[in-house]
This record gives C-alpha cells, sequence and structure tokens, in this order.
C-alpha cells in the first residue's frame, strides 16, 4: 500500500516491486528493480528514504526516515527479515541480516555485513567490507565491536555518544532513566500526532 504523508506521496520506478500488503507512505524513493516484500513498512516519518536500484527489502523490515535522518540504502543491497534501520546510511552490495538493527546517524560503507540479530547504535561508522558478527554491538566512529558479554559495556558507549542527543538534538545526561523515557515520549508523541495524517497515494 503506497501512502500520502506529510504531503508527499511515495515514488516507486515501474521496473520495481512492493508487494500489497507492504505499506510505503511519505517521501520515499524506491528505484529501478528493487523488491519490498510482504509486511515490510517503509516510511519517511520526518526524513526521507531512498531505496536504491535491486535491493531487497525482506518480509516485516521497518525501514524510517526520522528526525534529521533520512533512511538511505544504496544498490543491491539486502535488508533482511524483521530488520530494523531508521535514519542510517547504508552503502551498496550490503547485508542487513534478519532481526538486526541499525540506529540513527549510522553510516556503513559499501559491503558492509551485519550479521543476525547484531546491532549498529547511534552514530556509529562501519567502513568498507567491515563485519558485525551474529548478536554482537556496534558502536562509536570509528566502530568498536562489543560481543554480547560485553552489552553494559557498549551501553556504556551509547550513553557516551547520548541517545537523545543522537536522535533528537537533545541531551538528556542529567535526567534518570524515567524522567528520559518522559520526555522522550512525550516529545516523539506530539511529533507524530502533528505529522501522523496519512492517505492512500
Amino acid at each position: 500500500m503506497l501512502r500520502q504523508l506529510r504531503g508527499h506521496s511515495p515514488t516507486v520506478h515501474p521496473e520495481a516491486r512492493v508487494a500489497p500488503t507492504a505499506v510505503v507512505s511519505g517521501a520515499v524513493t524506491i528505484g529501478p528493480g528493487a523488491v519490498v516484500l510482504d509486511g515490510a513498512v517503509i516510511t519517511a516519518e520526518s526524513a526521507s528514504v531512498e531505496i536504491g536500484a535491486e535491493s531487497i527489502v525482506m518480509e516485516n523490515a521497518v525501514v524510517r526516515g526520522a528526525g534529521s535522518h533520512p533512511a538511505v540504502v544504496g544498490e543491491r543491497t539486502m535488508i533482511g527479515p524483521g530488520t530494523h534501520i531508521t535514519g542510517a546510511r547504508i552503502g551498496s552490495e550490503c547485508m542487513i541480516a534478519t532481526h538486526s538493527s541499525v540506529f540513527n546517524g549510522a553510516h556503513l560503507d559499501d559491503g558492509v555485513l551485519v550479521a543476525i540479530g547484531a546491532i549498529v547504535h547511534v552514530g556509529t561508522r562501519l567502513l568498507e567490507g567491515d563485519r558485525v558478527p551474529m548478536q554482537h554491538i556496534a558502536v562509536g566512529d570509528p566502530a568498536e565491536i562489543y560481543p554480547p558479554e560485553r552489552a553494559a559495556e557498549a551501553h556504556r558507549a551509547v550513553e557516551r555518544i547520548g541517545f537523545t542527543t543522537q536522535v533528537f538534538g537533545h541531551d538528556t545526561g542529567d535526567l534518570s532513566f524515567r524522567e528520559s523515557m518522559a520526555w522522550l515520549c512525550g516529545t516523539y508523541s506530539r511529533a507524530l500526532r502533528r505529522h501522523g495524517h496519512e492517505k492512500e497515494a
């Protein structure tokens, strides 16, 4: 289903294929030969989305442009089932495998592999040919790769970067976790309600 959002309608190349159960909304451009499979959601929530030629967005994946961060997927890149990408730039000939996540401000050069269940956190840079193994966490620029047993260290590294600073441009480092969540949800809720009116394109 193609939907208009914020006055913008998706642009889908005639040689692309979007499954009838996928949702594509707003300022989204889908290039020639690209494929979007069942249940996928591609939404230009508050920034644009671009899917390059012959790239594949598989079942139930989410690709979202958010805040000041467009989502850009290069050519011949595969976005695996259940994968989540928000406001990241991903190069060509990449694999973002099943149930992995790539967050706001991340930048992946060409030929990067993010394996099953891996995480590329906010503001992280992966260079051409880099690999993030299954269940591992990439944080920083340049990226450090943390295995699952070092997740607490990865979390501290994200805190130093500042999740809300990277995503919303607002530092909540002086707030408690609950205060930070209250600020985040209140801010996000207002933005989504203000810009959430959609209609079929």
